[in-house]
């Protein structure tokens, strides 16, 4: 080839050569078969479908719309009022579904017969042996009863008024992975109703009602949550907001390692108490790690950065 065609190839990547050859198959197909292509679209057929698709159009056009501006206030904090309601719509919503789709205990009780199955299966069901070591030597039980019940009533909450008062930007963040963990997690409740193993009828010892003022099985407590809901762990699946709080939103070390720690701790708890098989850890873990991904394109990477230092109230250094 000669002249500005060889020129014109010459400019193209290694295969242009191809693509080229390509595009000059495609006009040519084009050019025979243009007559048969005005035959088709002149067709009444032709002129009706594109009459339903004009409206059909018009509607995909509006929730385009709608997606990009329910996009642009997921990626926003907006005012407390607004947001301790879509915090109470979310728990009315959980609410609504036990209500519904609850689950027996009876249910609930084959489903964790199949869950101790699998893990003896595989070789992990070392949580009645890890309870009894907890027990018989007195590691720590009043910390991990505590931490169990103080994981989902305070210390999530307090994380996420002190994220919305003192790094705003990382709030929406922190909310929507709440909100898709929650989603999640409650979904599965009412697909698959999981008795914990303190009521699975197992070598278990219910520690926070036994060692506690709470009283997990007292109809007071159980207007408030799901007592067939162990699989997904949500303790462990929220466990992550807290970790990823600390260690992305302070500058100390004593909490930053606190945050990497907070999760482990969170898992310790919820297992040492006999209210979750290991299994409904790794269920909690699939439940988080799909919504932080979402959480993540949905808020940018800007929204991810570390707040200034001067911005962050949490500091465990202790003052001179």
């Amino acid at each position: 080839m000669h002249g500005p065609g060889r020129r014109w190839f010459g400019a193209m990547r290694p295969d242009g050569r191809l693509w080229g050859a390509l595009l000059l198959a495609a006009v040519a197909a084009w050019r025979w078969t243009g007559a048969a292509w005005r035959r088709v679209l002149a067709s009444p057929e032709a002129k009706a479908l594109w009459e339903w698709a004009q409206p059909a159009g018009a509607v995909a056009r509006r929730l385009w719309a709608w997606a990009l501006r329910a996009r642009v206030a997921a990626a926003s904090a907006s005012t407390w009022r607004r947001e301790i309601g879509l915090m109470l719509g979310a728990y009315g919503a959980y609410v609504l579904i036990r209500g519904i789709w609850g689950g027996s205990l009876a249910v609930g009780r084959e489903n964790a017969a199949e869950i101790v199955g699998i893990e003896r299966s595989l070789g992990i069901d070392i949580e009645p042996a890890l309870q009894r070591v907890f027990l018989h030597h007195g590691l720590g039980m009043p910390f991990w009863n505590g931490l169990y019940v103080g994981s989902q009533v305070l210390v999530l909450p307090l994380t996420l008024v002190l994220v919305y008062r003192c790094a705003r930007a990382a709030y929406p963040f922190a909310r929507n992975l709440v909100l898709l963990s929650w989603t999640g997690g409650v979904i599965w409740y009412a697909v698959q109703p999981v008795a914990p193993p303190r009521l699975a009828g197992l070598d278990y010892v219910d520690t926070v009602s036994s060692q506690t003022f709470v009283q997990l099985d007292s109809w007071f407590v159980q207007l408030f949550y799901n007592p067939v809901a162990a699989m997904p762990s949500l303790h462990v699946g929220m466990a992550p907001v807290v970790g990823w709080a600390l260690w992305r939103l302070t500058r100390s070390p004593w909490t930053r390692g606190i945050g990497l720690a907070y999760p482990v701790l969170v898992t310790v708890a919820v297992v040492v108490t006999g209210n979750h098989f290991l299994l409904d850890v790794a269920g909690g873990l699939v439940v988080v790690l799909p919504a932080a991904a979402i959480s993540c394109l949905i808020c940018s990477s800007r929204y991810l950065e570390p707040a200034p230092a001067r911005e962050v109230v949490i500091s465990a250094r202790p003052r001179a």
